[in-house]
């Protein structure tokens, strides 16, 4: 019983985990006018799911080289606040 307890701990931790730029993304999001828990949360999950940890990175730090990453991030935002709205 005690070994289902232990490997439930280790999926759900494995499984769960945040990428290190979820949570200042998600700070940065609840500094924003009208921000919402709700709504930040969804928005990060939604931008985490679409771009990995290096490109949000580089997003927050102002550093979105190249055209069609620039393009590929405001799509993904515009989509991400619409469905997060």
């Amino acid at each position: 019983m005690a070994a289902f307890a232990l490997l439930g701990f280790f999926i759900t931790r494995t499984f769960n985990q945040q990428p290190p730029s979820w949570e200042p993304f998600y700070q940065a999001c609840m500094a924003g006018t009208g921000s919402t828990e709700q709504r930040c949360s969804c928005f990060a999950d939604y931008v985490h799911d679409r771009l990995n940890d290096d490109e949000i990175s580089a997003v927050m730090e102002n550093r979105v080289a190249g055209a069609s990453f620039q393009d590929r991030v405001e799509k993904i935002v515009q989509q991400g606040s619409l469905a997060c709205h």
